[in-house]
Order: C-alpha cells, then sequence, then structure tokens
C-alpha cells in the first residue's frame, strides 16, 4: 500500500466522513491490512491450546458428571454446539501488533484454526511497529494467504489503528483484541451470535478487576447521560457500521491527533450507553513493552476518560437540535439500564453463555451524579463504600468461575439470596439427538434448598418459557470446598440436576422465595442424556 493513501486517514481531524470513505475504497483493493497488543495462557488452557489444529468440533472435554456413583456416565455428555461449517463466515479479526510478535503469530494461529471457520472470514494483523511483517512471518501460524492479511502502518497510530481496520474489513463484523490476551474459540462464537441483533454497540470481554471497574464507572446524570466505560482490548465484537459510526463523530468533533490516537478511551463513553460487558475466561500471554506503564500510563488514561466524559455532555447538548449532524447518530439517546442489572460470563469449552440478576455489588453503590466528568470520582467513591472485602470477593468469585469447567473454583454472591434470583445458561444451539437435557449444578450442600426452592424453566427463543415437571434430583461427589470460601470450608460438594425438555437451548433457574444464605455455584452446564437411561 502507498503511504501516501493510507495518510488521508490518519489525517481524520482535518477531513469529513466523505473523505474518509473516499480513502477506505482504496485500503479495500490493497493486499495489505492490520495488527495490535494483548493475549494469553494459563495452566488448565496449556493444553488445549497446543492442540489447535485441525480441530472440528469442541476443543475441549469437559465431565458430564462429578458424581460418585457415575455407573451411567457412558449416557451422559456435556451439550455441545456442533460447528456449523454452512454458515458463510462475517467476521474480520483484528490484531494490533507493536512488542509482542510472538503473541501474534500465536492469536493467528488460533483465529486460523477450523474450528472458527464458520465465524472468522479474515484475520488481520496491523503493524504499528517499524519493524515490517509479511506473510512469511507468519508461516508457523499455518493461515492461508487468503485468509491472514497484513498491513505494515507508516507510523504508529494506537488504538485508532482498530477503528480503522474495522472500517476498511469486508464483513459486517469485527472482533479486535490486544496482543498479550488469548480469547477462546468458543468465546468468539458466542459473542458473534449475540451480537446479531443486539442494540449494543458493541460487547466486551473483561477480567474480573476491569469488570468491577468498569460497573462502578457506570453514569448517570439529570441531563440525559447513562454511560459507562469499557476497555476493547480483551476481546470485543462490535458491527463494522458502529466503526464508521464512531469515527464519523469523531471527525465531526475535531478530535486532536493525541486524542484520536486514544480512541479505545472514548468508545463507550460517547456511546452514551452503559456497554454491555462479560467476564472473560482471560489466558494472559504477557511479554514485550506494554503501552500503559506506572502512574504517568495511568494518569494518561484517566485524563482521555475525563475528556471523554466532556465531550459527551457537550454531544448531548446538541442531539435534541433537528439539524444535528447525522455524526451524532454513534450517540445514543434511550435509557436502558438493563446491562447494569444483569450480569454474563462466557463458557469454557463450548459455545454458551451464563447470565444472572443475582446482586452482586452492595445495594447502596452509587451510579447518580450531577456530570459525566464525575466518573472517576463516582468509581473511587464506590470502591471506598464496598472495602477491600468485598472487592477480593468480586474478584475471586467472578460469575466465570462457574462456566470454567474447573470445580475447584466456585461463582459467589455476598449477600443472601432473594425471591426472583436467576441463573439462565443460553446453549445457543442444542444437538439434535433423540435425547433429553438436563441442567446441573455443583454446589456445597448446605445449598440444595436453594435449588429446591427454585423453578426450572427452558425455552428455544428465550422469551416463551415452559416449566420443567421433574424434580431436583441430587447425588454425593468426592470433592470438597476449599479455596477463599471460608464460610464453607469442608464441605462436601454435591451435584444437583433437573431433567428438561427435549430440543431447548435456553436454561433457567429462578428462586421462589428469600434464602438465608449467599449463592454458591461450582459448576453449572447443561448435559444430554440418552433415552436407554
Amino acid at each position: 500500500m502507498i503511504p501516501g493513501r493510507f495518510a488521508s486517514l490518519c489525517m481524520l481531524r482535518y477531513y469529513g466522513l466523505f473523505a474518509i470513505l473516499l480513502a477506505i475504497v482504496s485500503l479495500l483493493f490493497s493486499d495489505q491490512l492490520s495488527a495490535i497488543r494483548r493475549s494469553g495462557p494459563t495452566s488448565r488452557e496449556e493444553d488445549a491450546l497446543s492442540n489447535t489444529s485441525g480441530l472440528v468440533l469442541p476443543l475441549r472435554t469437559l465431565p458430564a458428571t462429578f458424581l460418585k456413583d457415575n455407573a451411567n456416565s457412558s449416557l451422559r455428555v456435556r451439550a455441545t454446539r456442533l460447528l456449523t461449517s454452512h454458515r458463510i463466515p462475517d467476521v474480520t479479526a483484528i490484531v494490533l501488533n507493536w512488542s509482542r510478535l510472538h503473541n501474534v503469530i500465536r492469536i493467528a494461529s488460533l483465529l486460523c484454526e477450523p474450528w472458527l471457520d464458520d465465524t472468522v472470514a479474515e484475520v488481520l494483523i496491523w503493524n504499528n511497529s517499524p519493524h515490517k511483517l509479511s506473510y512469511e512471518t507468519f508461516m508457523h501460524a499455518r493461515c492461508s494467504k487468503q485468509k491472514l492479511k497484513i498491513y505494515n502502518s507508516p507510523e504508529n497510530l494506537y488504538f485508532q489503528a482498530r477503528f480503522l481496520a474495522c472500517m476498511q474489513a469486508s464483513t459486517p463484523f469485527c472482533f479486535v483484541q490486544d496482543d498479550d490476551y488469548i480469547v477462546l474459540p468458543e468465546i468468539i462464537q458466542t459473542l458473534r451470535i449475540r451480537i446479531e441483533g443486539s442494540l449494543q454497540t458493541a460487547i466486551h470481554l473483561l477480567p474480573p478487576h476491569e469488570h468491577l471497574s468498569s460497573r462502578l464507572r457506570t453514569t448517570i446524570t439529570a441531563g440525559g447521560i447513562h454511560t459507562g466505560f469499557a476497555w476493547l482490548g480483551h476481546g470485543t465484537m462490535l458491527p463494522r457500521h458502529q466503526a464508521l459510526s464512531f469515527m464519523s463523530l469523531l471527525s465531526h468533533l475535531n478530535f486532536s491527533e493525541p486524542e484520536i490516537k486514544m480512541a479505545d478511551n472514548y468508545f463507550t463513553i460517547l456511546s452514551n450507553q452503559i456497554p454491555e460487558i462479560w467476564f472473560d475466561q482471560g489466558i494472559e500471554l504477557g511479554g514485550g513493552q506494554p503501552f500503559t506503564v506506572g502512574k504517568e500510563g495511568d494518569d494518561r488514561n484517566r485524563g482521555h476518560i475525563t475528556n471523554g466524559c466532556r465531550y459527551l455532555e457537550q454531544v448531548v447538548t446538541q442531539i435534541s437540535d433537528p439539524l444535528g449532524s447525522a455524526a451524532l447518530d454513534f450517540v445514543k439517546t434511550s435509557r436502558n439500564l438493563d446491562q447494569w442489572s444483569i450480569t454474563r460470563a462466557a463458557c469454557f469449552g463450548t459455545p454458551c453463555l451464563l447470565e444472572t440478576n443475582i446482586r452482586l455489588l452492595p445495594d447502596d453503590v452509587v451510579l447518580e451524579c450531577d456530570t459525566a466528568a464525575d466518573m472517576l470520582a463516582l468509581e473511587d467513591r464506590n470502591m471506598r463504600l464496598m472495602g477491600h472485602d468485598a472487592i477480593a470477593h468480586y474478584i475471586q468469585h467472578a460469575l466465570s468461575f462457574a462456566i470454567d469447567g474447573d470445580p475447584s473454583t466456585a461463582f459467589g454472591s455476598r449477600s443472601n439470596a432473594r425471591q426472583g434470583d436467576f441463573i439462565l445458561i443460553d446453549m445457543l444451539a442444542m444437538p439434535g439427538e433423540e435425547a433429553w437435557s438436563e441442567v446441573a449444578f455443583l454446589i456445597p450442600s448446605e445449598n440444595e434448598p436453594m435449588l429446591e426452592q427454585s423453578i426450572f424453566e427452558s425455552s428455544q427463543d428465550g422469551r416463551h418459557w415452559r416449566s420443567s415437571s421433574h424434580p431436583v434430583v441430587c447425588g454425593n461427589t468426592d470433592l470438597a470446598v476449599g479455596g477463599t470460601l471460608s464460610e464453607c470450608q469442608g464441605s462436601l460438594l454435591i451435584e444437583c440436576s433437573v431433567q428438561m425438555p427435549q430440543n431447548d437451548t435456553s436454561f433457567r433457574v429462578t428462586l421462589t422465595t428469600d434464602m438465608p444464605m449467599a449463592w454458591t455455584v461450582f459448576e453449572v452446564w447443561v448435559r444430554t442424556v440418552s433415552n436407554e437411561l
């Protein structure tokens, strides 16, 4: 690509949307493209990541039961979503490269595996580093030339680059991530399925500490602001048109070059929408030189976040003007607080999503303030209000620990369970086998009454629900409570399950009365059971 052709995108603040679109057209005919920053592995995923070649069905096999007496275990199978090879992939995966090339090659290898052939159409490596990359650099990634595209940027465009890359994509959806983080294939599939038809600007994956920070930055004012903050680098799925709309807004606001390069800090804030955030199954890779280091990096980010809030205050006053610019379409006007009350986590091992309305924050957490610029002060206040123990519990017992395939980790609430609390697992699709389904829980024996006081429902579309007429059946395991759940220390874990109707894909458990105990769930999953049982 000729550097001058790309320069028009770099000079975004001096050009209108028409000039931007012309530049995009020129980029679409180039055979070079893009990359950035994160990714990651830990212990339980290492084996999975070393065996990602040639897989078509589930990446990992997890146990269908933990029961001590599992004579019929061969007739029970964890429900998994089969690869729909007939589906046309419509996602461009964008990775920015700066100083962690080894990580980027590993990420590209994962994104190019057959497991994602029904989802990822193209892997676009945007190279912000001055060291040029070529297809030969990625020979060990086993990506075809048709799927892997590389763009060597004439200069480091920082986080602006991921939006420019998405704008030039030929697919309707973009998946973006940094180069020090691994996002598992099943989670990318879940993101793609859930973004379709969503009213959200994007869906963001976050590790527990960032999830908490994002929650506590939710900001609502009497002047029409209802926004929040979430990073994009841990893995974010967004429609391409949202990237176009966002960059058009930055042009309309005459963003300076330093501001536009820090586009990540402005994206969720300027949407004026509480972002949809999921706990991830995060795998950090580390290595290289991170961009944000120490107090200087934190102060820079906080400055841009506060600046974004001030821009939003300015924009909200313009939205009601009937002659307002179309560039303001990125800023949402409807006040929807659903994202605040529902917590979600992406499953490990198969595409699925866990949701709950169980209260994970104190009731006196504050969302309202005078101006959007108070966002960070609001977070600091809420952190002090929670205190060290509550913060540690939120991080150590995140919802993602209930669907990570590891019976030694647990999701838990700090407050007692309340009537109307629900846990919902959306399997997205189920195998069309002649078998019934069971939703299963691995819990401390003390929590058995909670399931006995709950109703179990299932649905094919997430709107129309039918109740199961079958009772809760519980059995013993050889597993005991450990870790930081001191209130349950030494308790044996039990496995409880309920038979559900055949071919439904969503399963919901709703508590019918207040209970004098908190929720603790080590694992929740869906399995199919052969009719021979």
